[in-house]
């Protein structure tokens, strides 16, 4: 049972065996001399065999022969997958449909009616799980590789009205309603693709503040450049015109 909080002699049986352990295991260790950490363990191996089994005060057992008479058969099996520590971050779905976990560089999608809420996402070293308002919308087997996507196509919206105003052609407009080299960069980013059209609707957005808050001249010149080398990625163009 847990021990209640505060109640430091809730916690007495255990302080106790920690204190016996070091009694009988590490006092009579502590003048040996070990090269190499398996023979330390057998040791102290040993020396845990000897205390389980010495006949408890005022018992007439050991440890050992309380655990197979009485605790042995209350056990339940380990579970078949080792323990993995949850980490926990809240997100905010991006208008591509997905949560950004920032640390693997790494895109997950959610159902696309949750595009702009903030989520709640539990990740381990195996899985992500991803929780919009108290309620669980998704999972995914955690994925390492940079700046990539996990996506599961009934998340996506091409085909759904509430999401159609969001399309390619919706951003290729707009890009060449800014500059003409900014539209056909917007048009590669697309007609290159190899993952569902709203997985770069961030980085056009991202072109188009770019595009605002950028000298004419030094940004067309970067749209020039990205078109010649055909490097249509928000991160290179931004490089360009921060090097001027």
């Amino acid at each position: 049972m847990p021990v209640r909080p505060l109640r430091s002699k809730d916690k007495g049986l255990l302080e106790d065996h920690v204190k016996l352990v070091y009694r009988r295991v590490y006092a009579e260790l502590r003048n040996e001399r070990f090269y190499s950490l398996e023979e330390l363990n057998a040791a102290v191996a040993r020396k845990m065999k000897a205390h389980n089994r010495k006949r408890m005060s005022n018992r007439l057992y050991s440890r050992e022969e309380q655990f197979w008479a009485i605790e042995q058969t209350t056990l339940s099996a380990l579970p078949d997958k080792d323990f993995e520590i949850r980490n926990y971050a809240s997100l905010k779905v991006g208008i591509n449909g997905c949560v950004y976990l920032g640390r693997d560089k790494y895109y997950y999608s959610v159902p696309y009616t949750y595009i702009g809420s903030q989520s709640r996402v539990v990740y381990t070293r195996t899985l992500i799980k991803i929780y919009c308002g108290g309620e669980y919308i998704a999972a995914h087997i955690r994925d390492y590789a940079p700046r990539k996507y996990t996506l599961v196509k009934e998340h996506l919206a091409s085909n759904c009205q509430a999401y159609r105003e969001r399309s390619p052609q919706y951003y290729i407009d707009r890009g060449k309603k800014a500059t003409e080299e900014l539209g056909e960069v917007i048009q590669y980013i697309f007609a290159t693709a190899t993952v569902p059209a709203e997985t770069f609707y961030r980085s056009c957005e991202g072109l188009l503040h770019l595009q605002r808050s950028t000298d004419p001249t030094l940004f067309r010149k970067a749209c020039e450049a990205a078109l010649t080398y055909q490097n249509y990625r928000y991160g290179f163009i931004l490089k360009l015109v921060q090097s001027g």
